[in-house]
């Protein structure tokens, strides 16, 4: 009886096994993202006076899941189709227009979360809204956020620096240019708050973007610090020492016509000691500082560094009023952040540790986004803007670099810091 029993207990369980894995191979055949494949069709709408632009715009499809990208063209009516995949893409689109009265427009935008179903009926369609931009005077050249390994094989991180270049064939200068970095510190997992869903519902970040911790500025009266064309200025944003004496792989911040970011309200002295002698009259102004961090946080992951200028009032009087201030949308946080149109911004690039984090800029600054990720830490690497190589050659070859607003087309990660050379 009890043998009976227990055959009738294992059939039963067989059963129960059985209808489970039914069950379960029931939920993958519904799985919205499971194998088959979807078209995808884009058209790109051109702001007012620019429709003409239309040919040859260069868009690229990401799965940031498994880091796959296409690469596609318009056509005359500034359309292009794929076929996909079921899953989610991200759709970033750049292209430059026709010179106007010697500035060159650039148009970008990106668009996350496209989500291709077989629960879709047809193809998918979207329309890709470009943001208007031109190309800058001053740029920037290079970020060294990562940090360096020193003989004892510690990690080192307090030789950050970052390079501007004058990418024009006039004098550029650095007077009331100013400096900071867009909120959050380190590219989020999840969509920026600082963003919202359109009527189309693709997430847009807002054209104004916050700026968090500080603002630092360049002194002068307008023309007191000229940069050639072809020239480059270095700002140490930590200690501007010599740090190869101790650390071969890392860097000399003590460099004459080199910047800092120096101000004794930062206290922690191992990221802010005093200035090399070199450095004398070379301290960018503090013109903002919120929050009680002893050392300035510059992300040493994924930072997005921006430079801007703060017109007519000028940007002491604009960061005062509280009216230019926000805090974040839905926290109760008192942390404010100072809020720059884009319209003021000269340059910005975003970084990114891995393709699946979320963008802090708007299309009209950039784009996309440069990966260094976690396996090029403490190597002395650095983000590095391309050359462009026709433009170069024009210039009679003083050094161009790619700026198309697009940090996936015009930024690299290098093998070690420029400035060694």
């Amino acid at each position: 009886m009890k043998k009976s029993l227990y055959i009738i207990y294992l059939l039963a369980f067989a059963t129960l096994i059985c209808s489970c894995q039914q069950k379960l191979q029931d939920l993958i055949d519904e799985n919205p993202y499971g194998e088959g494949t979807r078209k995808l069709n884009i058209n790109l709408i051109y702001p007012v006076g620019f429709e003409h632009e239309k040919a040859g715009a260069e868009i690229k499809v990401l799965n940031p899941t498994n880091g796959i990208e296409y690469k596609l063209y318009s056509n005359d009516l500034g359309k292009a189709s794929i076929d996909l995949q079921y899953g989610f893409y991200r759709v970033s689109v750049t292209d430059k227009g026709t010179p106007v009265s010697g500035a060159v427009p650039i148009f970008n935008r990106s668009v996350d979360q496209v989500r291709l179903v077989d629960t879709l009926k047809g193809d998918l369609n979207i329309n890709v809204e470009l943001a208007l931009s031109y190309a800058g005077q001053l740029i920037i050249k290079e970020v060294y956020y990562r940090g360096s390994t020193g003989l004892d094989l510690k990690t080192f991180q307090y030789d950050k620096y970052i390079t501007f270049y004058n990418n024009s064939n006039e004098i550029a200068y650095l007077d009331s240019v100013c400096f900071g970095i867009v909120e959050p510190y380190n590219a989020p997992t999840n969509p920026t708050p600082w963003s919202y869903l359109n009527a189309a519902g693709q997430r847009v970040i807002r054209d104004t973007i916050p700026i968090i911790e500080a603002i630092w500025q360049f002194p002068g009266t307008g023309k007191s610090h000229p940069l050639q064309p072809g020239k480059e200025v270095v700002v140490a944003l930590s200690a501007a020492v010599d740090h190869t004496i101790l650390r071969p792989m890392s860097v000399n911040l003590n460099v004459p016509g080199y910047w800092v970011c120096y101000n004794q309200r930062y206290t922690n002295a191992s990221y802010h000691p005093s200035p090399g002698p070199n450095l004398a009259n070379h301290w960018l102004d503090l013109l903002w500082k919120e929050g009680t961090s002893s050392a300035y946080p510059f992300s040493t992951v994924s930072p997005a560094p921006v430079i801007f200028r703060i017109p007519q009032i000028g940007a002491q009087a604009y960061i005062n009023n509280p009216a230019n201030r926000s805090r974040k949308p839905g926290t109760t946080s008192a942390t404010e952040y100072v809020m720059i149109p884009s319209s003021w911004v000269l340059d910005g690039v975003e970084c990114f540790d891995v393709t699946t984090k979320n963008k802090r800029f708007p299309a009209s600054i950039d784009a996309t986004f440069v990966v260094m990720g976690d396996a090029d830490r403490y190597l002395g690497k650095t983000v590095h803007r391309k050359v462009d190589e026709e433009a170069t050659q024009k210039a009679g070859g003083r050094i161009v670099y790619m700026d198309t607003n697009n940090s996936a087309n015009d930024f690299y990660v290098r093998s070690s810091q420029s400035i060694k050379e």
